[in-house]
């Protein structure tokens, strides 16, 4: 069902529940009314008769009669019936047998005060009334005919209001649903607009402060991020297409030219060779694209680990990669406990090795001079690495963490320009930070920060 269908129905039931307590509470009240009305005539027509008749009996026989005639306020069925305290019938206004019914209500009556009781359709008052000689029982019964016939016009009216008001409820509730859903619909059909080719559109945002418009606000925000998600998968492929399709050319071309022109051994070896370097430099990208690929994903299980490990183990991949390069390793600010386990974080080792791995092998590609390290912890584990290289030009420094982004400056020498990329992406999945801090001409210091584990911040605390 249509979330406008519901509402609607909602709105019409929950006003209809409404409009019945309401005409029931209004039925009850005027019921009650008419009964005490009715009530109170009859009580007062049961008081004349015994305050009259009763006290002048014995002036003259018709002078309750008389006193009849003129009542113009007569009861319908009215009956108005005087016994003694034999049970006798002394008076009534009308002849014919009395109820069994009406004799039990009779026998109750002890007492002045009025007792009221229904004897058929009838309502009857009875009372009992002190004579200095003998106690008389008065009982006044009629029915309300013209109460009644006010209830049944009320009841009708209630009825046929009630049915009105429920058309013109859904009538209103449609109408209004119908507005208030506008802006959800229009927003429906601008979405149905974007797709990929469009993702530049967005929705209306209305007037930025109701739950519509910051629906709208939230949704334009997620498509922001969309597009440049896109932008960036297409600008990945791209790139990556690109550097490719060089060395499968170059390899490619090798081997025809071998094919074609060489005709001795050694030049045979030179060609391949040089489609092996090719092939190395196709094998480092892919497994550089896979680095890229798999800490996007953000699926890698994560534990407990040594940060100073990871160290130790890219460089031992550094020192056989660049076996004369100077590389200081040292410790610097250590927490004040003898625990005897620093530098402990939530994270995957192999990643985390990846990613100092990828930060030193720029230390040491792009410089001449000696590597510093030193691994400090305080409130964060902190990592610096430091060159001694040409450094950085400010206006490189924002492009550093986009994959395949190389500076001039460096295009001399071999990569790819994926690897910080990966760095950044393993720093954000283990919740640290990293910083550059670089002077054109004196080097480049690299500042990684990540998270001291919680057990660790629970043993120090």
């Amino acid at each position: 069902m249509l979330i406008r269908n519901k509402l609607i129905l909602l709105f019409t039931l929950l006003t209809m529940g409404v409009l019945i307590l309401f005409s029931t509470f209004l039925y009850s009240t005027f019921s009650l009314y008419r009964q005490v009305i009715f009530r109170t005539r009859l009580t007062e027509k049961a008081q004349t008769a015994a305050s009259l008749l009763i006290n002048r009996r014995h002036q003259f026989d018709d002078f309750f009669n008389q006193l009849m005639e003129s009542d113009m306020l007569t009861i319908v069925d009215e009956h108005i019936m005087i016994f003694d305290d034999r049970d006798t019938l002394v008076y009534t206004n009308r002849r014919g047998e009395s109820s069994p019914s009406l004799m039990n209500f009779i026998h109750t009556l002890k007492t002045n005060q009025p007792t009221f009781a229904q004897l058929g359709e009838n309502e009857a008052v009875g009372m009992a009334h002190q004579d200095s000689s003998q106690t008389f029982r008065v009982v006044a019964m009629g029915y309300d005919r013209v109460g009644f016939t006010r209830l049944i016009m009320l009841k009708q009216l209630m009825i046929w209001g009630n049915l009105g008001s429920i058309i013109l409820l859904v009538a209103v509730g449609y109408f209004f649903v119908k507005r208030m859903l506008k802006p959800i619909s229009k927003a429906m059909d601008e979405v149905d607009t974007i797709t990929a080719q469009h993702l530049d559109k967005r929705l209306d945002e209305g007037n930025r402060r109701d739950e519509i418009a910051r629906l709208s606000m939230t949704f334009n925000e997620m498509l922001n991020r969309l597009q440049k998600s896109f932008e960036a998968q297409r600008s990945f492929v791209s790139h990556a297409s690109h550097e490719l399709r060089t060395p499968l050319t170059n390899m490619l071309g090798t081997l025809q030219i071998s094919h074609d022109y060489d005709q001795d051994s050694e030049e045979l070896k030179a060609s391949i060779r040089s489609a092996m370097e090719e092939i190395r430099q196709l094998i480092s990208l892919t497994n550089s694209l896979l680095s890229l690929a798999r800490t996007g994903e953000g699926l890698v299980g994560l534990e407990i680990i040594s940060v100073d490990d990871c160290v130790t183990n890219a460089l031992a991949h550094i020192h056989n990669k660049y076996p004369d390069r100077q590389i200081h390793y040292d410790f610097g600010i250590l927490p004040g406990d003898d625990s005897g386990t620093f530098f402990e974080t939530q994270g995957n080792g192999s990643l985390l090795t990846t990613c100092i791995l990828n930060v030193l092998d720029n230390a040491c590609k792009y410089s001449e001079g000696s590597v510093e390290i030193v691994l400090s912890q305080e409130d964060m584990i902190s990592l610096s690495i430091k060159d001694h290289g040409n450094g950085i030009n400010p206006s490189d420094l924002p492009h550093l963490m986009e994959p395949f982004f190389r500076s001039n400056e460096v295009s001399s020498i071999n990569g790819f320009g994926i690897g910080l990329a990966v760095v950044q992406k393993i720093i954000a999945l283990h919740g640290g930070t990293i910083h550059f801090q670089s002077e054109v001409g004196k080097g480049t210091n690299v500042m990684i920060k990540l998270p001291v584990s919680l057990s660790k911040k629970l043993i120090t605390s």
